[in-house]
């Protein structure tokens, strides 16, 4: 293992390369969670129990979800309580997602002791002021220390004022607009304030982590939303990046202004972030049967509607909405196509990222979405991953031969044999 040691004061990137050698038996995942009202209590318990479930493997890497009502630097030391020095990398999250539940109001953690599996961590910070370059930067670092079978790119961003779809044409210009990147930005909660990132042990919030897997092993990745379109399609106009100006040549708020019957300073009191959650955009994708989400973030003094990530290149574009049913189905779509990418292969484990509105949408029953990933792909394969303020994933991934995008109200599935 080699690990660069940093000065907190000083630090702009560090890098960490882990080579596990082949120990002739699966990777292991344990899965720890705590609701204990005190910071430090609840991040020693679920370290405590996700480590205690490794036996006597060497823990390799933890991966923490954090919800924003602990403090979080005081659940991080928690957790370094039992842990000890063993990489670190996690992100705040309102809720995870595990193969034992999905937990609000929790500190998870993930302790895996890998079996073929070897990985290289980077990070940078900096990414709300230069998304793209910083996240360059992380992927180039953990590029130069992985393995030829280089596999998968897990990437944690912070979501707070940055255009999260920079962020990945950064890892993409390092590794390839074809190469699978999954993970998401970081949340918080629903007030859309900081978002915090950890790596280990130490609290950030202007960070990209970068987890580069590789070795022999095989990926199945699925990805889907369910939100349907209201109305008629419309004309993108006039955009410019993440900022939709214009749609049908009036100035882009007024979409919402006719659908939902209010103007816009009723959009603004009410917060159009929080509206966007459930009535996202759906942009219909040149020589695609298919519909990128986004959501608005804010709206500007000409009507305009800024987005957390780049307008894509589309046909036209819809007001959506969500329906229970029709989302539960995709999550299903999503855990099916990614066991299909998986050649027919038995899971080991698996990571499920999912955006926040979904949350949102199932707040009653978060785990009825859980439910139905474990239906298609069986009640016994480990499970870790968290709610998102959007997700990296493929529209398609027929042999990764799609490309990957930033992604609203999307779900994502990825599964992993050995």
């Amino acid at each position: 293992m080699i690990y660069v040691k940093h000065d907190r004061k000083t630090l702009t990137h560090c890098m960490l390369l882990c080579n596990i050698a082949n120990k002739a038996m699966a990777t292991k995942i344990g899965i720890g969670y705590s609701q204990n009202l005190d910071s430090f209590s609840a991040g020693k318990e679920a370290a405590r129990l996700a480590t205690y479930q490794l036996g006597r493997l060497k823990t390799d890497l933890i991966i923490a979800f954090i919800s924003p009502i602990f403090e979080q630097d005081i659940a991080l030391k928690g957790i370094r309580s039992i842990a000890n020095e063993a990489p670190m990398i996690g992100s705040s999250s309102i809720a995870s997602i595990t193969s034992k539940g999905s937990f609000k109001d929790s500190v998870t953690i993930c302790a895996i002791s890998f079996d073929s599996i070897n990985f290289s961590i980077a990070f940078q910070e900096g990414v709300r002021n230069n998304p793209r370059s910083v996240s360059t930067s992380v992927a180039r670092k953990a590029l130069s220390n992985s393995t030829i079978q280089r596999q998968l790119y897990m990437m944690l961003s912070d979501s707070f004022g940055v255009n999260s779809s920079d962020v990945l044409i950064g890892a993409h210009e390092i590794l390839g607009t074809r190469f699978p990147v999954i993970g998401g930005a970081s949340a918080h909660n629903f007030q859309y304030k900081k978002t915090c990132q950890y790596f280990n042990y130490h609290l950030y919030e202007d960070l990209v982590i970068g987890l580069l897997l590789s070795g022999n092993f095989t990926t199945g990745i699925g990805s889907a939303h369910g939100w349907q379109r209201i109305g008629r399609s419309h004309d993108l106009t006039k955009a410019k990046l993440n900022i939709i100006k214009e749609i049908d040549r009036r100035p882009a708020i007024a979409l919402y202004e006719d659908y939902l019957g209010k103007d816009i300073n009723e959009l603004k009191n009410e917060g159009i972030a929080k509206i966007g959650a459930s009535f996202p955009l759906g942009m219909k994708l040149r020589e695609k049967e298919a519909y990128l989400l986004r959501s608005p973030v804010d709206i500007t003094e000409d009507g305009g509607l800024v987005l957390n990530a780049n307008v894509p290149e589309c046909e036209e574009i819809n007001l959506m909405i969500g329906d229970r049913d029709s989302a539960l189905n995709a999550a299903k779509k999503a855990a099916r196509e990614a066991l299909e990418n998986l050649k027919n292969l038995t899971p080991s484990f698996g990571m499920v990222y999912s955006d926040i509105s979904r949350f949102q949408l199932f707040r009653k029953d978060p785990q009825i979405e859980l439910n139905a990933i474990k239906d298609i792909i069986g009640e016994n394969v480990p499970l870790i991953g968290c709610y998102t303020c959007g997700v990296y994933a493929p529209i398609s991934v027929a042999e990764y031969t799609q490309q990957f995008y930033f992604q609203n109200q999307t779900l994502s599935v990825t599964l992993f044999s050995e």
